[in-house]
């Protein structure tokens, strides 16, 4: 398979993730992918689901609304007050190394493995990987566990480093010569 082929392939995959991730009907782990795909500040994922998030409101007004059943409100709002629970107590959550399997990105040469929700995920490039221009809407907090990384400024961090970037920047391309493994931390 070459290349612009593999590209298109992609794109049509982030086409059909951004539509079920309009209609809130994408499994989780790939809901956090399209979400770090769109703070990125990929041009096509954002395009792709504004259009299909103007397609969905527009179909949830061609329909009647219909009261739940008791017994399905009554399990929803449990469900809800249990996932409440969790993010707002002492409780701990363990992630295990083949919990959560890495997930490549459409930048060649980069993955992600989440961690917790879209907030907290580990960031691996491979050497000579580019990851490109992108938005920071959230503050950042990045400890390098392997390897090391550059930005445009010519400023590299290695293993053992921690940086911390404000929100709403724009962060120029980023560069590993050797390749790295970052954790990654959104702030709210």
């Amino acid at each position: 398979m070459n290349r612009d082929t593999q590209f298109v392939e992609q794109c049509e995959d982030c086409a059909l993730d951004a539509a079920l991730y309009s209609l809130g009907a994408l499994p989780e782990e790939k809901a956090g992918a399209v979400e770090l795909r769109l703070r990125s500040g990929c041009p096509f994922c954002s395009a792709q689901v504004a259009h299909y998030a103007a397609v969905a409101e527009h179909l949830s007004l061609s329909v009647t609304p219909v009261e739940p059943p008791p017994e399905l409100r009554r399990r929803l709002l449990d469900r809800i007050k249990t996932q409440d629970a969790f993010d707002s107590t002492e409780h701990r959550k363990v992630v295990r190394g083949q919990d959560v399997p890495w997930v490549k990105m459409p930048i060649p040469g980069v993955e992600f493995r989440p961690l917790v929700g879209d907030k907290t995920f580990l960031l691996r490039m491979q050497p000579g990987a580019v990851f490109p221009k992108h938005d920071h809407p959230q503050a950042e907090q990045c400890y390098i566990l392997e390897g090391s990384i550059t930005d445009s400024d010519g400023l590299t961090l290695h293993a053992g480093d921690f940086v911390v970037m404000s929100r709403d920047i724009q962060h120029d391309p980023i560069r590993s010569a050797a390749g790295c493994t970052l954790l990654v931390v959104y702030a709210d």
